[in-house]
């Protein structure tokens, strides 16, 4: 018998993507929300944003232009002061986060309003209004974003004005180029050849990427990166050699754009120096420093190298099928896969903190999952690729909500009650942890879309690649690596989803004691530079 529960999915209802989409745009089309829950509502997040509206460039191109759009308002256009309050604006940045009082002629929400007090007492915001720049993701991605919506919908957009929060009118083209400029001088900056972060507000995010949590960046020790120097995070170079390479095809004909291709190389060249590992046979997922500033792997096995795959940093690699089937192995493996998508961390280190942290190895983020699926189909492994796509639209219609992640034991058994509202017994197993997690949230109802879109009509997410070696080994690949995947169907009947809901792991959350441990464990590790 099923028992009553709060889960849409058990009550016979899937959760609509386009329903929830339309809840998170703004009424005048510019920009997205990032959540419609407590943490995220009636919040645009440049990093979540780009994602976002790259995932639903095919589908809802009207989303696209409208992202892009509000982020070239949003852009940095001056150097903050460093020291706090600081709210790290820099000129051609794109920024993490912004907040408004009051949002489409209405007030937010009590708890909106407090996150954003919060969260303006320390980011340099005003009473009405906050707009943060600690993110170096999201600079590199709105280039992307841009490059690949002019490339499937042209490039007329770059014509579009837009008027700066300082008030300067400019073009979607300016904005782009400020945003390429902004890259190529991070790489000017650093001694390595990277684009690194270092917080310039002692209040700021430490970890200015999509894993910011406080323990996210991890040595084999359990001692959490050194985030008093810079860091460079693995995906976010990928992300800048796709941005570099975009912008010199986009604007071919600029003095500009053979020193950006030049310069993509060199970088490329860095990523594969610095970060591959070749004991691990698999790439760090970053670099810090230790005490005398010497740069070092943060050697943890996380599955940031999974966002490689939905990168260019492979075409034309005469060795690229190395590298693809070492990760592409290891993340649809034991360590990594579950019946809801892939770990944050690897299992084989659940023993690095003593609770289930937010980008650990118990979570398995819509996001991440999605971003390994296009990765896949684009690296043409696509039997590998829709085993992780069954797997992301079966755990959001069984959670019955497009949520942010599930909490996924180390033995498989799935939070799909990810509120904790529905215990199936009164011994159920405590999770030690600081979130639950946000629905529906921009990017997994995105994603769910793209991937609606992918199945039912048969198209490819890409256009075919550039592969290095002779195709046809691509399908002998794809073969190998499927051999050794679990396979499951994909769900869709009522009966179907409530029969994996009946299965899922009996869990509550313990919140209190998540974020006592989570304290505890950055004052604990923070002892080894």
């Amino acid at each position: 018998m099923i028992s009553p529960t709060l889960s849409r999915a058990v009550r016979g209802r899937r959760p609509s993507a386009l329903v929830d989409l339309a809840r998170l745009l703004p009424k005048d089309g510019l920009g997205l929300y990032a959540s419609g829950a407590d943490l995220f509502s009636n919040a645009i997040f440049g990093r979540d944003s780009a994602m976002a509206a790259d995932y639903l460039l095919r589908l809802r191109p009207d989303v696209a232009r409208g992202v892009i759009l509000k982020l070239a308002q949003l852009q940095g256009t001056r150097l903050a002061a460093a020291g706090p309050e600081s709210n790290e604006e820099e000129p051609g940045k794109i920024h993490h986060e912004h907040r408004r009082l009051y949002v489409d002629g209405r007030r937010v929400r009590h708890r909106s309003a407090r996150i954003l007090q919060q969260l303006s007492a320390i980011w340099g915001g005003e009473k009405t209004s906050l707009t943060y720049y600690g993110s170096t993701d999201a600079t590199p991605l709105f280039v992307r974003t841009a490059v690949r919506y002019c490339k499937h919908r042209g490039d007329a957009i770059l014509g579009e004005p837009v008027v700066r929060r300082d008030g300067t009118r400019v073009t979607v083209r300016d904005s782009v180029l400020a945003a390429v400029d902004w890259i190529t001088g991070k790489l000017d900056e650093s001694p390595i050849g990277l684009v690194e972060f270092q917080r310039r507000n002692p209040s700021g995010i430490p970890f200015q990427v999509w894993k910011d949590s406080g323990t996210s960046y991890l040595h084999l020790d359990a001692t959490i990166a050194n985030w008093d120097a810079p860091i460079a995070a693995l995906e976010v170079q990928a992300y800048a050699y796709d941005a570099l390479i975009g912008a010199a095809h986009l604007f071919g004909d600029s003095q500009l754009a053979a020193g950006w291709r030049e310069r993509a190389q060199a970088l490329r060249g860095n990523i594969f120096k610095c970060f591959w590992m070749p004991g691990a046979g698999y790439f760090a997922m970053g670099l810090d420093r230790n005490a005398s500033g010497t740069p070092r792997w943060i050697e943890s096995i996380a599955s940031n190298a999974a966002l490689l795959l939905d990168t260019s940093i492979f075409d034309g690699l005469p060795d690229a099928e190395e590298y693809i089937e070492a990760v592409a192995r290891r993340v649809t493996g034991p360590e990594f896969l579950t019946e809801a998508g892939i770990r944050c961390r690897s299992l084989n280190e659940e023993e690095l903190v003593d609770f289930q942290d937010y980008h650990g190895t118990w979570t398995v983020w819509m996001k991440e999952t999605f971003d390994a699926t296009r990765g896949l189909y684009r690296q043409g492994l696509p039997a590998l690729a829709s085993q992780l796509a069954v797997r992301l639209l079966n755990a959001v219609n069984t959670a019955g909500a497009h949520v942010e992640f599930l909490y996924v034991s180390p033995d498989q058994r799935v939070m799909y009650d990810f509120r904790g509202r529905d215990p199936r017994s009164s011994q159920a197993t405590e999770i030690v942890a600081t979130n639950v997690p946000e629905q529906p949230l921009a990017w997994t109802l995105s994603a769910a879309l793209a991937l609606k879109w992918l199945l039912g009509s048969k198209r490819d997410l890409y256009a075919p690649v550039d592969w290095s070696g002779p195709r046809s080994s691509r399908p002998q690949l794809d073969a190998r690596l499927l051999r050794d995947t679990p396979r499951l169907p994909l769900l869709s009947s009522v009966d179907e989803f409530a029969s994996a809901y009946e299965r899922r792991g009996d869990f509550v959350l313990n919140r209190a004691l998540g974020h006592e441990r989570d304290l505890a464990a950055r004052a604990r590790h923070r002892t080894r530079a």
